[in-house]
């Protein structure tokens, strides 16, 4: 039987097909299900033979990509068991020994790398290993690497205040021996195609996507039906990356600079409609750092995620926290991190009921780093997170761009699990010189710059301001 399989952003699905004697039978349908089957006979087993050929050779003009499962060679076990579990040192040097025994250069570049991580080496010992790091890079990166990162805009800089985006930027890094990171700054339908057929990118488990190039003329293909510079055709082009579910670490958008002070000078033009298609793809991924415009995160915030550690969501008009709360497999997030899009309707985007069902969540037993801004929930919400307990297990507490008053700010100091915090941020809320000097006598690290305190004589807009203090684009 030879087994092939089609994905994209609107549908993930299987065809079989099995020559018998003097017919075929196929079978056909979505991924997990089990399918329809057809039969069609023939006068010879010679016919039958061609017609299947026939039909496969549609099938991969159209898209689809062949699984069929191959004999195994040592060497495609070994790789199999690191992509499954990339942080096993022991099998990445009993790889490494394989590689070298066969004579391929690629060992010794593994056990220069892994040598390279005992920090303790002396550093002349240390010098001597980078220059050798460095020679078999030399001689080996282009052929190690693919043709990919030559399909790359040129690289440009564009700088804002506090960050520089490498618009043009490839990047890509080698950890114990193979290619493990990609970093798109801009993703052509060139790159992207390059990407997905190239066998060196098979140990990948951390994919950055910063933007996609807009592309008024570019290669038309079964892969981008259709498709103008508008449908984003090298997003949909990636989505067929047939390395997806190794991915460990994924990043969607171009980073929010926190660094510059505490100003977040947000520029996000990136549209999130096929953050759930990447993400629903990686089932052991541990981080997911999303900033884009995602209309609905409401398919992303239940899936299955049961490695997941991270998650971000930045840029979005959608913080769905209670589908984050009610989902049983994140029980080892440590870091939920919100700062939606500016207010451009009627509520907030992180209201109370958000909040407390976070807080309240049997799920989330691990969380520690807890960043929610631009919420409307004020002293409220203060309360909420004294009376759950949370504090007991925060290490890191981020209600930038609120509406906390005094009343709050007090409330959070009375409270003893508040010295657990090893950072709090209540920048941009309404605090007085009272509250900021009840926050302050804890002693707990905290930031407390641009307090509004309310007068009684500003408008609807200035009441909500911290509504709007996001991406407003």
């Amino acid at each position: 039987m030879r087994t092939f399989q089609f994905s994209d952003a609107k549908s993930h699905k299987f065809w079989n097909i099995e020559v018998k004697d003097t017919y075929y039978e196929v079978t056909f349908g979505k991924v997990g299900s089990a399918g329809q089957r057809q039969r069609k006979t023939f006068a010879t087993n010679a016919e039958a033979q061609a017609d299947a050929d026939r039909l496969i050779e549609e099938k991969l003009k159209k898209g689809y990509v062949e699984t069929t499962p191959k004999a195994v060679t040592e060497a495609e076990a070994f790789e199999a068991a690191l992509r499954a579990n990339p942080d096993d040192l022991a099998g990445w040097c009993a790889y490494a020994d394989y590689l070298v025994e066969h004579g391929d250069p690629r060992g010794e570049f593994m056990q220069t790398q892994i040598a390279l991580e005992d920090e303790k080496r002396p550093k002349s010992e240390r010098a001597a290993l980078e220059k050798k790091e460095a020679a078999l890079l030399k001689e080996h990166e282009k052929e190690w690497v693919g043709d990919w990162p030559d399909l790359f805009p040129a690289p440009t800089e564009t700088e804002g205040r506090g960050q520089i985006n490498h618009t043009g930027e490839r990047k890509y890094e080698f950890k114990r021996g193979v290619l493990a990171t990609a970093n798109f700054g801009v993703l052509t339908v060139a790159a992207a195609r390059a990407f997905v057929k190239a066998p060196q990118t098979r140990f990948v488990r951390e994919l950055f996507v910063g933007y996609y190039a807009w592309e008024e003329e570019f290669e038309p293909g079964p892969d981008v039906p259709g498709m103008t510079g508008d449908d984003d055709p090298a997003g949909h082009i990636l989505l067929r990356w047939p390395y997806m579910r190794h991915v460990r670490r994924f990043q969607y958008g171009w980073i929010a600079d926190e660094v510059y002070g505490n100003f977040c000078n947000f520029q996000c033009h990136l549209s999130g409609d096929l953050a759930y298609d990447f993400v629903k793809q990686m089932p052991d991924v541990e981080e997911v750092l999303i900033f884009a415009h995602v209309q609905d995160a409401t398919k992303l915030a239940a899936l299955p995620m049961p490695n997941l550690r991270v998650l971000q969501l930045y840029h979005g008009w959608s913080v769905p926290l209670d589908k984050i709360a009610k989902n049983a497999s994140l029980t080892k997030l440590t870091h939920l991190l919100c700062h939606p899009h500016a207010l451009d309707d009627e509520e907030a985007y992180i209201r109370l009921p958000g909040l407390r069902a976070v807080c309240r969540s049997p799920h989330l037993s691990s969380l520690t780093h807890l960043r929610l801004r631009l919420a409307d929930f004020g002293d409220a919400g203060i309360r909420e997170i004294v009376s759950s307990g949370i504090l007991m297990r925060l290490k890191e507490l981020d209600l930038r761009h609120g509406c906390i008053t005094d009343e709050g700010a007090k409330l959070l100091a009375a409270c003893p699990d508040v010295k657990n915090l090893e950072r709090l941020d209540l920048s941009r809320n309404r605090l007085t010189d009272e509250g900021v000097k009840a926050i302050q006598a804890t002693k707990v690290p905290v930031e407390l710059d641009h307090q509004r305190a309310l007068k009684g004589t500003e408008d609807e807009y200035e009441q909500r301001q911290y509504l709007y203090e996001a991406d407003y684009e």
